[in-house]
């Protein structure tokens, strides 16, 4: 089954205009642009009641299936499923895990500003969630 949400359509299926493709970049680069917004707005506000590990937990978590829905169905037009809401969400932390190794990579080389390590880190990873959501939702997906 694995094998299935990776596999390439086969050559005669029919491919997503590339006006299609940019829209499903717009529209992850909004999905995702308002989850930073709102889970950093929202870390802020719990940690008046929550401690800060508490909080970033909570906010996690609602991003997280925040993120899963709507990269299914607003960026890729897909239908989610628990099977494939629970493979965007493993890909996810697997994404982070690579996230937070690049940031201690870069720390342990030198002093990176912030700035920096934010970029380079969003510039790794980024790309990766957009990956994992076109493999696992693209309705055009060809399985034999």
């Amino acid at each position: 089954m694995a094998d299935t949400a990776v596999a390439l359509p086969a050559t005669g299926a029919r491919r997503a205009p590339l006006g299609a493709r940019y829209g499903e970049l717009i529209r992850f680069l909004l999905v995702g642009g308002s989850n930073t917004l709102v889970t950093l707005a929202l870390f802020v506000v719990l940690q008046r009641w929550l401690s800060p590990g508490a909080a970033y937990t909570v906010v996690f978590a609602l991003g997280l299936a925040y993120t899963t829905a709507l990269t299914a169905t607003v960026v890729f037009g897909s239908r989610l499923t628990w099977r494939r809401g629970a493979a965007f969400a493993g890909w996810y932390l697997l994404v982070y895990a690579v996230g937070l190794a690049v940031v201690q990579g870069m720390t342990a080389l030198w002093e990176p500003s912030s700035l920096t390590t934010a970029v380079v880190t969003v510039a790794v990873t980024a790309p990766l969630n957009f990956l994992g959501g076109r493999l696992l939702f693209s309705p055009e997906r060809v399985t034999s």
